[in-house]
């Protein structure tokens, strides 16, 4: 069903943009890349490491279509992975991407951003909600369309709709469908470098069973550009909780004679801080992006985890050819429930580098290492990962 409602939307939005009467300028970059990769603890357990070698394939596209009026935003690919020694974790991950916008008015922008993603859980739920869980094949679709209207030359207001469906293979973890509505009114001051921002949403996560997270979140921020190679974002606020789940409680009535258990609805109402706090700064050769974020998210556990990010990352370009990336972050996931009082951390280092072997082809050395802690039952997980790639990529522009 997701398959068909994601080709459908692209679709649309493939008529909505061919405009062919206009000037028009896209472009197509056909990729394939292929990955090879030890890895000392594939499934970052905590006792009885599994290591393998890992070998990845992805051919890819990524596409351009822009007129004065229209642009078009594309992805498709596939990943083919094969483990040496684990051949039942093989998987054939799926990714497409299409995004637009349309200017109706001089004052009215619509746009569209659809995906359909089918991956193995365990990176994604790695960077979405911070917890690890077992490797099994995960179907995402997501839509969202929105419309910015220009009140004035400085102040702009956008509404938008996102839908998130996310379908876990395993029957040990829980999908899970997320709707928000969200309303942002955006102010450029009068120094042409500082936005001030005030960001409003309602999101509700629905779970089997009749369970549902519903957030109310206020935001206020800004941006500001200290130069053209230097920029800050700061928005915090508040999020508002309600949950409204079923547990099951002892039914004491009839003690000391017997006890059983019963079905009951539990409801909860509190309020968690919303950050998210990010710079970047480029110089000659050099760039650094960082940033610390706390919000909310869905997990493939049924429930939702308060999670907080912090992270940064280092560019240098050692010549025209050669360029490097050291990164790193730290991740902190926690849920507390009337059953659980689940805390767990997440730290990565990374680095790399890229060297263009020909205007077409490069080749990537690089080196990650994790560690995850569950705080709450004591215990450590690390991972090892090292692998080179080959990028081949073969770009495409025509200009009408």
């Amino acid at each position: 069903m997701g398959t068909r409602t994601w080709v459908g939307l692209a679709i649309i939005m493939s008529l909505w943009a061919a405009d062919l009467a206009v000037a028009a300028d896209w472009s197509l970059v056909p990729s394939v890349t292929q990955k090879s990769e030890f890895n000392s603890n594939l499934n970052l357990a905590f006792t009885n490491p599994t290591s393998d070698y890992m070998f990845t394939l992805t051919p890819a596209a990524d596409f351009n279509y822009k007129t004065e009026i229209t642009q078009l935003q594309g992805h498709l690919g596939l990943s083919g992975q094969h483990y040496l020694s684990n051949s039942n974790l093989d998987h054939i991950d799926q990714n497409y991407q299409i995004n637009g916008k349309y200017q109706t008015t001089p004052k009215v922008n619509l746009s569209l951003n659809t995906s359909y993603i089918v991956d193995t859980t365990l990176l994604q739920e790695l960077l979405t909600s911070g917890l690890v869980i077992g490797r099994s094949p995960r179907t995402s679709f997501l839509a969202n369309p929105g419309m910015t209207y220009n009140i004035t030359e400085r102040l702009s207001s956008t509404i938008n709709y996102n839908f998130n469906r996310v379908l876990y293979q395993a029957p040990q973890y829980t999908d899970y469908t997320t709707h928000q509505m969200g309303l942002t009114f955006n102010y450029l001051l009068r120094n042409e470098r500082t936005t001030l921002t005030n960001n409003n949403n309602v999101r509700e996560t629905l779970y089997p069973g009749g369970n549902s997270y519903k957030t109310l979140g206020v935001y206020l921020g800004a941006n500001h550009k200290f130069k053209e190679n230097w920029e800050f974002n700061l928005l915090g606020g508040m999020n508002i909780n309600k949950s409204d789940f079923g547990t099951q409680v002892q039914d004491l009535s009839q003690f000391p004679y017997f006890t059983s258990v019963v079905q009951k609805r539990a409801k909860h109402t509190t309020g968690t801080p919303y950050f998210n706090v990010s710079t970047t700064r480029r110089w000659t050769n050099l760039s650094l992006t960082a940033g610390f974020s706390r919000d909310q998210t869905p997990s493939a556990y049924g429930y939702i985890i308060n999670f907080t990010r912090i992270y940064a990352s280092l560019g240098y370009t050692f010549t025209e050819r050669l360029t490097g990336t050291l990164g790193g972050s730290y991740s902190s996931s926690s849920q507390a429930s009337q059953t659980n009082n689940l805390d767990y951390n997440y730290y990565t280092v990374t680095g790399r580098l890229a060297y263009k072997i020909t205007e077409k082809l490069s080749v990537t050395p690089g080196y990650r290492f994790s560690r995850y802690d569950d705080v709450t039952g004591d215990r450590s997980a690390q991972a090892h990962s090292a692998y080179v790639m080959l990028s081949y990529t073969y770009p495409i522009h025509y200009q009408k």
